[in-house]
């Protein structure tokens, strides 16, 4: 064709990226820096490929970066490979019913330490379950931190006073003092009967 755009900006991006490509028998290439000509196709051109090389004959039905460097290998090139294969692949059933699940975790573990035994309690309260026996619904649980001993207690109502009659007697009386106690700062911890 020949003819560039009247704005000597685009007219020099133009050249710049048509310096890329060659014709070949009236057939788009894009010149490739280690290997042979790429072969430019269009869009239907490149689903097919793209379907293919995931899901034909030969099929990998690997990742999108997978698919796309068999599509280089294989001497074809569009500019939208990237895109299409990640497309592809998340509307391919079997590779999202069979895909591994990453065990991985979002972040560090950070370790609480807790010098000896009984010294660093975790509490929280747990419920509403469906009412037992003498209306209780909730359940408060400690946990200490170095021997992951477990006191726990039903109890129909959760109030400060509550709160505190638990570590009275199911861990001060039982256990003697605790040096720290992490709770979620829920208003029945941050009671001032418990505080005190």
């Amino acid at each position: 064709m020949e003819i560039l755009p009247e704005d000597k900006k685009k007219a020099r991006v133009v050249r710049r990226k048509a310096s890329r490509y060659t014709m070949i028998n009236g057939t788009l290439y894009k010149k490739s820096f280690l290997g042979p000509c790429l072969r430019c196709v269009g869009p239907l051109q490149a689903n097919y490929v793209l379907r293919e090389i995931h899901e034909g004959s030969c099929s990998m039905h690997s990742g999108p970066r997978s698919v796309v460097a068999k599509a280089i290998r294989t001497r074809y090139y569009w500019p939208t490979m990237h895109t299409n294969a990640q497309k592809l692949i998340r509307e391919c059933n079997d590779c999202q019913v069979y895909r591994p699940i990453l065990r991985n975790q979002q972040q560090n573990l950070t370790p609480i330490m807790s010098p000896w035994p009984f010294y660093k309690w975790g509490i929280d309260i747990a419920g509403p379950f469906p009412e037992g026996p003498s209306k209780v619904k909730f359940l408060i649980v400690a946990i200490d931190y170095f021997t992951k001993w477990i006191e726990a207690k039903p109890i129909a109502t959760i109030t400060g006073n509550q709160v505190k009659k638990f570590i009275w007697d199911n861990i001060i009386c039982r256990f003697g003092l605790p040096g720290e106690i992490v709770s979620d700062n829920g208003k029945q911890f941050c009671d001032n009967l418990f505080k005190d």
